[in-house]
């Protein structure tokens, strides 16, 4: 059975039409979502800014460990540490849920965390990310092993 060329035309068209959506839809998809990685390690030199008579300054330079991922939120010239909206954990693994809402004049991070430091590193949430999650091992002791990327969409 032969279709006739308008037929054939209008397939033609339709399949490239689907295919069109098809492809704006997935670079839709892929850009409404962020993966942000926190790096494994961070170098760090302190400096003492005050000193009193008679002290010496002893400061430890090294490499401190990625020790922990979450979202911080800034309003102004204040920055903090947002709880998670919820928490799950099965056998070693736990995943901590935020839901943001940048609307607000919010500017929202994903603070990296390092051991034997207080220095964060941070990296801004894209303002159209509603919701991150961030999943890690936790030890008995309550250490966090294995920071896996936060993921924001």
């Amino acid at each position: 059975m032969h279709s006739s060329p308008e037929a054939s035309s209008k397939r033609i068209v339709a399949t490239a039409l689907k295919m069109a959506l098809l492809a704006a839809t997935s670079a839709h998809a892929a850009t409404t979502a962020t993966t942000i990685t926190c790096p494994p390690t961070l170098v760090e030199t302190p400096v003492v800014s005050s000193l009193l008579a008679g002290w010496e300054v002893d400061v430890r330079s090294g490499r401190r460990t990625l020790s922990g991922a979450a979202v911080h939120v800034s309003r102004g010239s204040d920055r903090g540490g947002v709880p998670p909206d919820a928490t799950a954990q099965s056998d070693h693994q736990e995943t901590a849920w935020w839901t943001l809402s940048p609307g607000d004049g919010s500017v929202y991070w994903v603070a990296c965390s390092y051991g034997n430091t207080s220095a964060l590193l941070l990296q801004r949430i894209p303002d159209t990310a509603r919701r991150c999650v961030a999943m890690h091992e936790v030890l008995k002791s309550g250490r966090q092993l294995n920071v896996q990327p936060v993921r924001c969409e």
